[in-house]
């Protein structure tokens, strides 16, 4: 099946993860008394505060797509404390270089066996299993009870979350390898025929799609991210791109000088982009400026997103160097050295824990004020994957096969 309807605008309603207000309806022949009514206005505030708690606690501890969220962010409130054990682990029969999301009490990630898997993120029990004709290197997105993923036979897939059954699947001209963005009317995410898709999440129709014009490089392994009404993307072209989300009439677009492999992080009102041409760049949400940009040095290769913390920012190199810049202008403020190259995006906690997996297959937890290295882990092969962090728990995937899943 491949939709092939164009709509070029479409109203965008976010999720709203607030229910209906409550409603209690005393009996009409019935009229407590003022010190009754004063009881039960109690218990019922008391009841809804539980519940609004109860609720925003459960979205709190979801991580549902790549980075977290739609705009990139991998800092935490607090990491978990290292030392950390082994709380389960589960293999399946390809590398794994997608990224674990976690949504409702479920773990979702794809691995190059073609399978994307549903786990209980508690126990690692299989709950699901879902074949495509392809290598699955793209991190899944869950919302409103759908999981939406790429692969490398080229669909672009929606199953359902409970079941793993197939709701729609759209193709694309070539493998998709970057991870979607959601909202609750449209799936965004690239593919290698250097198209970026907006489809409908009811029925995978395409609603508009945009070129990344590309003379001299094919493909894009960047994924996009979404802050208000704009999308951030970008490719192999070298170009960062902000473009409408209801229509895909392109905003404004920055060149660099070479290929772009990591995503775009939007936070507080600055797109931070690293690019092969060995450069950082921070620039202004509306694209009017370069607020600062940071240039590396020929070894320093970033794959890996770049991560915020605070005033820090924070950006791993293939090299296995993790340098720190100031916010405010760019400036090196601390850079630490492990014993390989780096490509999964770390989680960095404001209580001074960074997490990451190398590609010496080492599971890290470090200080990111030191850089010294509190806990580590070795698993069987290079770690791609970056880590998702939920209830106090680390998970993380390797080319080895295995989702690992930690916990103090």
């Amino acid at each position: 099946m491949k939709p092939n309807g164009i709509q070029m605008d479409c109203g965008l309603k976010f999720a709203n993860n607030r229910p209906e207000a409550m409603r209690d309806i005393l009996p009409a022949h019935t009229m407590p008394t003022t010190m009754k009514i004063r009881k039960t206005v109690r218990t019922l505030f008391a009841a809804g505060v539980f519940f609004w708690f109860a609720l925003g606690a459960a979205h709190a501890a979801d991580w549902p797509m790549f980075l977290q969220n739609a705009n990139h962010d991998m800092s935490v409130d607090k990491a978990p404390q290292p030392p950390y054990r082994l709380k389960w682990s589960f293999r399946t029969k390809g590398a794994i270089h997608s990224s674990p999301v976690v949504s409702g009490g479920r773990l979702f990630i794809g691995s190059y066996d073609n399978s994307l898997y549903a786990l209980d993120a508690a126990t690692g029990a299989k709950l699901w299993s879902f074949k495509t004709g392809g290598e699955i290197l793209s991190t899944p997105a869950v919302h409103n009870d759908a999981v939406y993923f790429g692969s490398k036979d080229g669909y672009v897939y929606a199953l359902n979350a409970q079941t793993g059954a197939l709701v729609w699947k759209y193709e694309t001209d070539l493998s998709v390898v970057s991870s979607p963005v959601v909202t609750d009317e449209l799936v965004i995410i690239s593919s290698n025929d250097s198209y970026l898709y907006a489809l409908s999440t009811a029925d995978g129709k395409r609603q508009w799609r945009l070129q990344l014009y590309d003379a001299k490089y094919t493909g894009v392994y960047s994924s996009p991210a979404l802050v208000g009404d704009a999308v951030f993307y970008s490719g192999k072209n070298g170009a960062l791109y902000s473009s409408s989300i209801k229509s895909g009439g392109r905003n404004w677009q920055f060149p660099t000088s070479s290929a772009i492999y990591a995503s775009p992080v939007v936070k507080d009102g600055i797109v931070y982009i690293v690019s092969y041409d060995r450069v950082l760049y921070a620039i202004d949400l509306k694209g009017e400026k370069v607020l600062w940009k940071k240039r590396l040095g020929k070894d320093m290769i970033g794959y890996a997103s770049t991560v915020v913390e605070g005033e820090s920012v924070y950006q791993v190199y293939k090299n296995g160097v993790i340098k720190v810049y100031r916010k405010s202008d760019g400036r090196e403020s601390a850079a630490f050295i492990f014993p390989a190259g780096i490509k999964s995006t770390p989680v960095v906690g404001s209580n001074g824990i960074m997490i990451f997996g190398g590609e010496d297959g080492v599971v890290y937890a470090a200080s990111s004020k030191t850089g010294a290295v509190i806990w580590e882990y070795k698993t069987g092969a290079p770690i791609h994957s970056s880590p998702a962090v939920v209830d106090n728990m680390v998970y993380i995937g390797s080319e080895d096969g295995t989702i690992y899943a930690f916990a103090p």
